[in-house]
C-alpha cells in the first residue's frame, strides 16, 4: 500500500516539476524575445540622455528613500544620489525617527534649515515633524523629512510621498547604488509608451565585491562570499529570465522595492503603501494594477534589462534567514490578500497567468519539498523507497536547476550585460554558484520560507529589522 502511495505522490511531483520547467522555458523565449526587442527599439544611453535632457514634457521624478539608524553611512550615501544624471529630479529622505546621530548629522553636514510644510495626508504614514531644505545651492534638490517612528520602510516611502511634488517617483534604499544615467533608462519607456505607464523595474544586482568610489560603483565583481555569490546568481535568473518575461505580457508581479519608479497620482489612488504588509512592494503594484483595471483604465508596466542598481546582500546566515522569512511570509499575505485576483480573467494575465503561477509554483514550491522529503525519509527508514523514481525525479530536477542558470551565465557573457572584473574568474564563480546552488543554498532557501509561513499561520509578531551593512566598498 505505502509503494502505491509513494507511486502516486512521485507522479504529482513528476508532473509538477514537469509543468513548471515547461512555464520557466516559456518565461526564458518571451525574456530573450524582449531583450531582442528592446536591443532593437531602445536607443543607447548617450541618445535617450540627448532626447530627454532638453525637451520640456520630460517629467519630474522624486527619489524618496527611508533611513533608520544609519549614521555610519548616511552622508555618503545621500552624496551618491547627486550623481545621478536627470534634468528634474529632487532627493526626499525620510528620517524614520532615528535613535542615533543620522539627523543630526544630514542636518550638519548639508546646512539644513526647518522650512514651513502642509502636512496634507494623501496616504496614510506616521505624523511629520519637520521637513528641512538646504541652504547650500549644490544641495538644492535636497529635501529631509523627520517623521515619527513608523517601524517599516513603507511608512516612509508614504510620507515621502506626502511631501514629493513630481509627477513620477522612485522607490529606493538609503543604501542602493544607483547608476548615473538609470532614471533617463526608466523614462524612456514612460515617454514612448502608447499607454500609460504606472510603474518601471530594473534591473538589480549584489553589490558585494564590488569596487565603490564616490558612490559609484566603479568595477563590477562577482562576490567571494558564498551567501553573496549565490544570491548574485539568484538576482541574475530573476531579472533575466523571470522579471522580464512577464514585462513582455504586461504582467511583471513586483517591481522591487530597492529600486523602482512609480506613477505618484496612481500610487496615491490605490492607498499607498501599506504600513503593515511584509511585502509592501508586490502589494503596492497589485493594488495598482487591481485600480487600473477597475476604472477600466489602459496602463504598462515595464521593465529595464540593463542594470540599473546595486544592493549590498546579507552576507551571514543569520542576516539572509531573517531576509528571506519575511519574505517568505510576505509571500503567505499576498495569497491570501490578492485571492480575489487569482484566475479572474477580469485582471488579464495578473488573473489568469502571474497569480496562479506564483501560487503554484513558488508559494507551494518549498511545501512540497518538505512533503516529499519528510515522506521518502520515512519510506527509507522502512526500506519501502522506490530509488529508480527518486532519482530519476531529483536529477530531472537538478538537471534543469543547472541548466537554467547557465542560460543565464551564456546570456550575460554573450552581451556583456556587465562588465565583470577579472571575466574569467568571475564567469568561472558563476558557474560553481550555478551548479551547486540547487544542492546547498536552494536547501536553506526552503527551510526559510517554511519557518516564513509557520509565522504567518501562527500569527507570530513579526518584526522588520534592517540588514548590518559593511563598510562602503569593503569587498565580500
Amino acid at each position: 500500500m505505502w509503494i502505491s502511495i509513494y507511486n502516486f505522490f512521485s507522479y504529482i511531483v513528476f508532473g509538477y516539476t514537469i509543468t513548471s520547467m515547461a512555464c520557466l522555458v516559456v518565461l526564458c523565449i518571451l525574456s530573450l524575445k524582449a531583450q531582442y526587442n528592446l536591443r532593437i527599439n531602445m536607443p543607447d544611453d548617450d541618445t535617450i540622455r540627448y532626447m530627454l535632457k532638453g525637451s520640456p514634457l520630460t517629467p519630474s521624478v522624486s527619489i524618496i528613500a527611508s533611513a533608520y539608524n544609519e549614521e555610519h553611512t548616511i552622508i555618503n550615501n545621500v552624496k551618491s544620489l547627486f550623481n545621478i544624471y536627470y534634468p528634474k529630479y529632487e532627493i526626499i529622505i525620510v528620517n524614520d525617527a532615528s535613535s542615533d546621530n543620522t539627523l543630526q548629522l544630514l542636518i550638519d553636514e548639508f546646512k539644513l534649515q526647518e522650512v514651513p510644510f502642509v502636512n496634507s495626508l494623501r496616504v496614510p504614514s506616521k505624523p511629520i515633524k519637520h521637513v528641512y531644505r538646504s541652504t547650500e545651492e549644490q544641495y538644492s534638490k535636497l529635501i529631509v523629512v523627520d517623521k515619527e517612528r513608523g517601524g517599516r520602510k513603507s511608512d516612509g516611502i508614504n510620507a515621502g510621498i506626502n511631501v514629493c511634488n513630481s509627477r513620477y517617483f522612485v522607490n529606493t534604499d538609503v543604501d542602493c547604488i544607483i547608476e548615473p544615467l538609470a532614471i533617463y533608462r526608466m523614462m524612456w519607456h514612460v515617454v514612448n509608451s502608447h499607454d500609460p505607464v504606472i510603474g518601471v523595474g530594473a534591473t538589480m544586482l549584489i553589490s558585494n565585491g564590488c569596487t565603490i568610489k564616490d558612490g559609484r560603483v566603479t568595477q563590477a565583481a562577482v562576490p567571494n562570499n558564498p551567501l553573496a555569490l549565490y544570491q548574485q546568481m539568484e538576482y541574475m535568473r530573476s531579472f533575466h529570465i523571470s522579471k522580464l518575461g512577464w514585462s513582455s505580457l504586461n504582467a511583471l508581479p513586483n517591481i522591487s522595492g530597492g529600486f523602482g519608479l512609480f506613477d505618484t497620482e496612481v500610487v496615491i489612488k490605490s492607498g499607498g503603501y501599506d504600513t503593515s504588509s511584509m511585502a509592501e512592494d508586490v502589494d503596492m503594484l497589485l493594488r495598482m494594477v487591481t485600480y487600473m483595471k477597475n476604472s477600466g483604465q489602459p496602463f504598462r508596466i515595464a521593465q529595464v534589462p540593463t542594470v540599473c542598481c546595486w544592493t549590498e546582500g546579507p552576507f551571514t546566515p543569520s542576516m539572509l534567514y531573517r531576509q528571506r522569512v519575511r519574505w517568505a511570509r510576505g509571500l503567505c499575505e499576498i495569497v491570501s490578500n490578492h485571492r480575489k485576483l487569482f484566475f479572474n480573467h477580469k485582471y488579464g494575465y495578473f488573473g489568469i497567468s502571474t497569480l496562479p503561477y506564483i501560487f503554484v509554483f513558488e508559494f507551494l514550491a518549498p511545501l512540497l519539498e518538505i512533503a516529499g522529503i519528510i515522506f521518502s525519509g520515512w519510506l527509507i527508514s522502512i526500506g519501502k523507497i522506490n530509488w529508480e523514481t527518486a532519482i530519476v525525479i531529483i536529477g530531472m530536477i537538478y538537471i534543469f536547476s543547472v541548466s537554467l542558470s547557465f542560460i543565464v551565465i551564456s546570456f550575460d557573457y554573450a552581451t556583456r550585460a556587465v562588465q565583470w572584473k577579472n571575466t574569467f574568474w568571475s564567469y568561472l564563480k558563476l558557474i560553481f554558484a550555478g551548479i551547486t546552488e540547487p544542492i546547498l543554498y536552494h536547501v536553506f532557501i526552503t527551510i526559510c520560507s517554511i519557518r516564513g509561513y509557520i509565522s504567518y499561520l501562527f500569527n507570530t509578531t513579526a518584526t522588520w529589522k534592517s540588514i548590518r551593512r559593511k563598510t562602503t566598498g569593503a569587498p565580500n
